[in-house]
């Protein structure tokens, strides 16, 4: 089955400013991608459509169209799009645009990253099928002796809560380890000795990869509203659990 992922969040080494992380992923959206088309099916032949040439997903030669981004999507794509009824997989909170709203609804699946994700959509679209989380490998990060500190690991951008995470750690008279733009093997490293893991952004954030990682780490999670969160039952069983239901969908969809 030829599967058309039409999105810009292709996981690639290039050129990027200093908000977005350096090497192969320019943030969680394009590892939860790259995690979950390398956890395809051998019957998934996935092909990245990237957000100019939408137009070739509908080209007659797919038998699924997946959209997994809209932020570089012209209004007339959307448009396109929207008459294949695709499954799409948003990463994150959606800007509010008309355009956007009809694609969600004439999907034939909508999918978020979380119950929470679920909610803010279907504030503004009036629907939002089920979520998918990222498939993380549950192994990819196992707690080590705790350490006496907290852990704050994100982009450097103010949305994602550094100042935020400063104060909670002064508050609460606990040493802040942060890490902005860091290499993923540090990050990892520091969660598995970290006590707590601190995420306390400015904007809402689906279901954050730090998160699902920091869990598994075996940190205490300081967090606030505007995060997503896994589902519940044991972390990595859940986690194992998202790539089965989401290539289930995408065979099952017509």
């Amino acid at each position: 089955m030829r599967v058309a992922w039409v999105t810009h969040h292709i996981p690639r080494v290039e050129q990027r400013g200093e908000a977005l992380l350096p090497g192969k992923y320019a943030g969680g959206a394009e590892r939860n991608t790259d995690y979950m088309v390398t956890a395809a099916p051998d019957w998934a032949d996935v092909h990245y459509v990237e957000p100019h040439e939408a137009e070739n997903a509908l080209d007659g030669s797919f038998d699924r169209v997946v959209v997994g981004g809209t932020d570089k999507l012209s209004e007339a794509s959307m448009a396109l799009l929207a008459t294949r009824k695709p499954i799409v997989w948003v990463q994150h909170a959606q800007h509010r645009t008309p355009a956007k709203a009809h694609l969600f609804q004439q999907a034939s699946r909508f999918l978020t990253m979380s119950a929470l994700h679920s909610a803010w959509e279907a504030e503004w679209t009036g629907r939002a099928d089920d979520w998918v989380h990222s498939p993380v490998p549950p192994d990819c990060v196992q707690p080590a002796e705790k350490e006496d500190f907290a852990l704050f690991a994100g982009r450097k951008h103010p949305a994602k809560g550094k100042i935020n995470a400063r104060i909670w750690a002064q508050n609460h008279g606990v040493q802040l380890v942060e890490l902005e733009n860091a290499d993923h093997d540090v990050v990892l490293d520091h969660m598995s000795r970290a006590q707590c893991f601190v995420h306390l952004p400015k904007e809402r954030d689906a279901c954050p990869l730090v998160v699902i990682e920091a869990t598994l780490a075996g940190c205490e999670i300081v967090t606030n509203s505007l995060v997503g969160r896994l589902g519940p039952g044991d972390p990595a069983q859940v986690l194992a659990e998202q790539p089965i239901k989401f290539w289930r969908i995408v065979e099952e969809t017509p």
